[in-house]
């Protein structure tokens, strides 16, 4: 036993060398540039994460990776930690999944969330689907292929229609509200021929919008000071649209901000009970962030993500949470790369 701790002290305590991987946005976006915005930052993430933790005193090293040399790059990568930024999702998922086979080729040990989990956030349909079969509360919802399938009449309108394997706002915008049928199937069949993929509809949530961190620590999960999206701009439909966070001429951009949630007890125990089971239940690791909006006083998901974009940007909901319990961004990643490094000394 005092050999092991002694192997376990040592290391936590040697210099620590850190890959900080992300991933470049695909060459598709060289030819449609609409949404190319919403791809950058992955990049920007990734350098902030470097700097803080080499203000820990660990050693980074940023390496960027592109669709057509995934291969070359993992299996040139040191043994070392790897801070895994990759967010491929859509029709680049398919980059993501070859990325961690070659991960797991090489036996590397990487921050955040394991393929199956990561999959989850790349296609809604398939979460909602999940969160539907473990009990976990969502918003009723229907998946469209044409555009043409039958819609329950039981639904609660206004919905919100979704395109399923975008993110970063992708798809949404004040058009995607709808209050009827022929609205909901005119914007379905519009998206489909859009994008290309599956959409879904789901009834709207009207209420308060939280967005949830959860943190491995040494002493174990927690779920960190809850942040709250309020609106700020008079608008007749209240929620985040891809205006509304990346186009600077809209009229809609920075129309909300992020600020620390005041809640009941019976609200903050509702939210941090179905927080910490779902992060438990579907197996995320060292950091999840959650997005849950309420009807009425009933929170239910919106979103769960895995691998969520990293910055000290006091708009990120996770930046307004980690600095509420004290941390600042290097304490925050730095906790992240230790849970890495408990699993890897576990196993």
């Amino acid at each position: 036993m005092i050999g092991c701790e002694r192997s376990r002290f040592l290391y936590f305590n040697v210099q620590m060398n850190i890959t900080v991987l992300y991933n470049k946005p695909a060459a598709r976006f060289t030819k449609d540039t609409a949404h190319v915005v919403a791809e950058e930052d992955t990049e920007e993430s990734a350098v902030e994460v470097a700097e803080a933790l080499q203000a820990k005193g660990a050693v980074t090293t940023l390496v960027p990776i592109t669709e057509y040399d995934i291969k070359k790059v993992i299996m040139a990568l040191p043994n070392d930690l790897v801070f895994n930024l990759i967010e491929w999702t859509g029709v680049d998922t398919p980059y993501a999944v070859k990325a961690y086979e070659y991960i797991h080729a090489r036996n590397l040990a990487y921050t955040g969330a394991m393929i199956d989990t990561y999959l989850l956030s790349c296609d809604k349909s398939v979460m909602k689907k999940r969160l539907d079969e473990k009990g976990l509360p969502t918003a009723r919802w229907k998946l469209f292929y044409t555009g043409d399938e039958p819609i329950q009449e039981d639904f609660h309108y206004p919905l919100i229609v979704k395109v399923s394997s975008e993110h970063s706002s992708v798809g949404l915008s004040k058009e995607a509200i709808v209050q009827d049928e022929i609205s909901l199937r005119s914007i379905v069949k519009k998206r489909l021929a859009e994008y290309k993929q599956p959409v879904y509809a789901e009834e709207f949530l009207t209420g308060r919008e939280f967005q949830v961190t959860l943190l491995e620590k040494a002493e174990g999960l927690i779920m960190l000071p809850v942040s709250e999206v309020r609106y700020t701009k008079t608008t007749d439909v209240p929620f985040l649209t891809y205006e509304s966070r990346w186009d600077t001429t809209h009229s809609d951009y920075d129309n909300s901000e992020v600020l620390l949630a005041t809640l009941t007890p019976t609200l903050h125990k509702k939210i941090e009970d179905m927080s910490m089971r779902a992060f438990t239940t579907f197996g995320y690791r060292d950091y999840a962030r959650f997005d849950v909006r309420c009807r009425g006083d009933e929170p239910m998901f919106l979103e769960i993500n895995s691998n969520p974009g990293l910055s000290d940007d006091e708009e990120y909901g996770m930046t307004v949470s980690y600095k509420a319990a004290g941390m600042t961004f290097s304490d925050f990643v730095w906790e992240i790369v230790q849970s890495a490094r408990r699993r890897r000394v576990r196993t």
